[in-house]
């Protein structure tokens, strides 16, 4: 793709819809008539799914905090771009609705193969931190976990869910899962990969015994092989996960349920996707 077609390089936000809508729209018209996805269809239907999914990725591209406020500068500025929107209630749920649909899209763009060397690591998606954690809480897929150290991962207990993922040394997220915070890594990195592919993928101490190549431990008798190289390439998930915080904003705002939780990690999973795929991060 030429320079000038690239998503985030457009010179207004119109340009960087319709690029952004063309590929959307014929990215569903295609899964549906494979019949991967089967999108409901109602008689008086305000907005096109190719429509609501582009208003969403484009917020995200954008580092939009809030799907609300952004409908609402959507509504007033492109109003003549997308006349007619459903309502606020609407819109949201239909998000909470395109969940798969937004995992299939982000794991379109990559593809696990033998010529490329990836990275596992996981990072906490916090609910809610510090001495708080010990209260009860009604989500009961989240569980209390412990945070990593340095960058932007948590220090301490907190509670909430771990996003772990696979990802290339492009950048890209090849695979993801979300658990509970108490989720030990090894057994969810065995649940991603399939036989054979743990040596194409580099992990921290943390992964030793699951099949990954992981970074020794200072205590084995036998350790790997371990190449200054092999540290920096590792260190690719951790500049996602920064990505991911810093720009997509996937720190959880005020969700309640784990089903919303999941929607929003695997929209922003699909616009980092996008991005990438595009050329635009």
């Amino acid at each position: 793709m030429p320079p000038t077609e690239l998503p985030l390089s457009q010179s207004t936000v119109e340009d960087l819809f319709l690029v952004v809508y063309v590929y959307i729209d014929d990215y569903v018209k295609a899964a549906e008539l494979s019949g991967l996805l089967t999108l409901p269809r109602e008689v008086h239907q305000k907005g096109t799914y190719a429509e609501i999914m582009t208003i969403a990725l484009v917020g995200e591209l954008l580092g939009q905090p809030s799907q609300q406020k952004w409908l609402a500068q959507v509504r007033f500025t492109y109003r003549h771009l997308f006349p007619c929107l459903p309502d606020r209630t609407r819109y949201l749920r239909i998000q909470l609705n395109l969940e798969r649909v937004y995992a299939d899209l982000a794991l379109r763009f990559p593809h696990f193969d033998d010529d490329t060397v990836y990275v596992i690591d996981s990072k906490p998606l916090v609910y809610c931190a510090g001495c708080r954690y010990k209260r009860g809480r009604a989500m009961s897929e989240a569980a209390s976990g412990r945070g990593g150290h340095g960058g932007y991962s948590v220090k301490g207990r907190f509670y909430g869910f771990k996003l772990h993922a696979i990802v290339d040394d492009h950048g890209m997220i090849a695979r993801f899962a979300i658990a509970a915070g108490n989720e030990s890594d090894p057994p969810l990195a065995r649940a991603l990969l399939d036989e054979g592919e743990g040596d194409l993928v580099l992990g921290d101490r943390g992964y030793q015994g699951c099949g990954v190549y992981a970074q020794p431990r200072s205590n084995m008798k036998t350790p790997r092989l371990w190449w200054g190289a092999m540290g920096w390439v590792r260190k690719t998930v951790e500049t996602v996960f920064s990505r991911l915080h810093r720009s997509f904003h996937l720190m959880l705002p005020q969700l309640n349920s784990f089903r919303s939780i999941r929607a929003h990690v695997c929209r922003k999973i699909a616009a980092h996707n996008l991005a990438l795929f595009f050329g635009g991060l």
